[in-house]
């Protein structure tokens, strides 16, 4: 497979690099087109509440039905992504939302739809989507290499922005012209690109011999990850507050189109289509601007130019102003979620990625549902300009939490799966799930070298914690100064095993860090299983060798 090439400073060269892997090329032309159909949708259903009701909550309720499955689902879909073949789910997400739009098409063509039936078909496609994303995004981590990484996310976004652009107003000409109907079916042929797309690719098993993790434990170890990883922390945070603000330009465009253009299903589908290429186009610029001065700076600007834009949109009253609002909100829309986006991802361990990713997606679109809400209820109960402006205001606080918590820069770990170390043979015979599971690790320190020492393990500690340790604490001896103790503790063997097959090259790196300050280079480990009565607790050779071998897992 061909792969972009990267700079010797391990970014891509152009945001154009990436298209020169043939697998990222495949799935993101077909994606274009995928993204089109949904563009076309949105139009549809949309407009057809408008028609239906036309109320300002209800109009806005069809953006959260979209978006709030992914607070409900996008966890599990992470979790599917990171333990099954991330294609096949990929596969399950595009047949399930072609299902749904040929409903759609069938129940608005033979006049049953309603405003409710609307947001519950609308509600189950967006779980497809949610289903989609995690799966999606580390698929397109595996087709580029790590410094191609940034300009693939931005590219992504420039797909879906170059739908936008084109999406709306096709679909506000098929609704004027076919109706709903068509608009929901042409949604569903658009699916069939990416199908045959993920068909053709024979991505290769990955095989692993340990027993599959449990759902409820990986949906812990997201979290587990995520609150021991303070770059992923700080995305959380900024994406939800940017998504929550932001929220307030799409939903409320069908009613600037109905009430202040007194245009219809066209217009709609055109101001969608400007704030579409105000992203499309602005891309090109940001992504360089992005790896020139790094995310944090760059963030807070797109933070104000997107406040300004709302700000337009509230006292702007013709075409021209309206225009270039959406044309600034379209900009500062994709370098801000292309830079959350990045810093997730380049701060995710391979074993973990779609999960985190999924967790960053359920805050930033839970956000983003919230705000769908709260937005069209404030232009309900007071007007749309009031609503931009209020929103135009928490935008611009957004650089004042930057000081408090920054982006994360590209800090060049590497991430990917150190070279596995010999594993553990145990002398005893236990149930690989019998536990918990402690260890202690005995290191002699110089006393002189304790705080360099204490700062290092606690890195360390938070290794441990993020790749599976449910408990960890260092102590120093209280009659001689230079024996210290590592503790932690793992459910089971079989998670003991894991913990280690999860370590990273930049994880290695400290571990070596550490191993440095123990006076002979090589700490003392110590593991004990917790022993249920019924153990056993000897064996002889040949039963010896047969146990180990299913303890070891490989």
């Amino acid at each position: 497979m061909a792969i972009a090439a990267a700079g010797d400073d391990g970014r891509a060269a152009s945001i154009l690099e990436p298209l020169r892997s043939a697998r990222f090329r495949a799935l993101w032309l077909a994606t274009l087109v995928s993204n089109l159909g949904w563009l076309v949708q949105t139009v549809g259903a949309a407009w057809l509440m408008t028609a239906l009701v036309g109320t300002p909550d209800m109009v806005a309720l069809v953006q959260a039905a979209v978006q709030a499955p992914i607070l409900c689902f996008s966890i599990l879909a992470g979790v599917a992504a990171d333990l099954v073949d991330r294609r096949r789910v990929l596969l399950v997400a595009q047949l399930s939302m072609l299902a749904v739009s040929l409903v759609l098409a069938a129940s608005t063509a033979a006049g049953v739809i309603g405003p409710w039936s609307l947001l519950v078909l609308t509600f189950l496609l967006g779980s497809g989507a949610a289903l989609q994303g995690p799966a999606y995004q580390s698929l397109v981590r595996e087709t580029v290499p790590m410094g191609a990484l940034g300009a693939a996310v931005t590219l992504n976004g420039v797909s879906f922005n170059a739908a936008r652009a084109l999406g709306p107003a096709v679909g506000g000409a098929v609704f004027a012209w076919a109706g709903a109907q068509a608009a929901f079916l042409l949604n569903a042929v658009s699916y069939l690109p990416l199908v045959v797309a993920l068909l053709r690719w024979r991505r290769p098993a990955q095989e692993d011999d340990l027993p599959r993790e449990r759902v409820a434990g990986a949906v812990l170890g997201a979290f587990r990850y995520a609150a021991e990883t303070p770059a992923i922390r700080a995305v959380l945070v900024r994406s939800a507050l940017f998504a929550f603000a932001a929220a307030a330009a799409l939903p409320l465009l069908p009613l600037v189109a109905r009430d202040r253009l007194a245009g219809g299903a066209a217009s709609y589908g055109i101001l969608l289509g400007l704030f579409g290429l105000g992203a499309m186009a602005s891309a090109f610029v940001i992504h360089p601007l992005r790896e020139r001065h790094g995310a944090e700076p760059v963030s807070r600007a797109l933070a104000l130019l997107f406040a300004g834009g709302l700000l337009l949109l509230a006292l702007g009253s013709g075409w021209p102003s309206i225009a270039l609002a959406l044309l600034a909100c379209g900009a500062a829309w994709i370098g801000s979620f292309a830079a959350f986006n990045i810093a997730v991802q380049t701060s995710s361990a391979f074993w973990v990625q779609s999960r985190t990713f999924a967790l960053y997606q359920t805050v930033m679109f839970g956000a983003m549902a919230l705000g769908s809400w709260v937005w069209g209820v404030l232009a309900a109960q007071a007007s749309v300009p009031v609503a931009f402006a209020v929103a135009a205001l928490l935008l611009a606080l957004q650089p004042l939490v930057g000081r408090i918590r920054p982006l994360p820069s590209a800090s060049g770990r590497d991430l990917g799966p150190a070279r596995r170390a010999p594993e553990p043979d145990p002398a005893l015979a236990f149930d690989p799930e019998e536990g918990p599971v402690l260890v202690q690790v005995e290191y002699r320190v110089d006393p002189a070298r304790a705080a360099g020492f204490v700062a290092a393990m606690d890195e360390l500690g938070h290794i441990k914690k993020r790749n599976g340790a449910l408990r960890w604490r260092l102590f120093q001896d209280t009659d001689d100064p230079e024996h210290w103790v590592e503790t932690y503790v793992v459910a089971d063997w079989v998670e003991h095993l894991r913990l280690a097959r999860r370590t990273t090259e930049a994880d290695r790196a400290v571990e070596r860090q550490v191993a440095a300050f123990d006076r002979k280079g090589a700490p003392v480990v110590r593991r004990l299983v917790a022993r249920r009565r019924d153990a056993r607790f000897a064996l002889d050779p040949s039963e010896r060798a047969g146990k180990n071998g299913g303890n070891r897992a490989g």
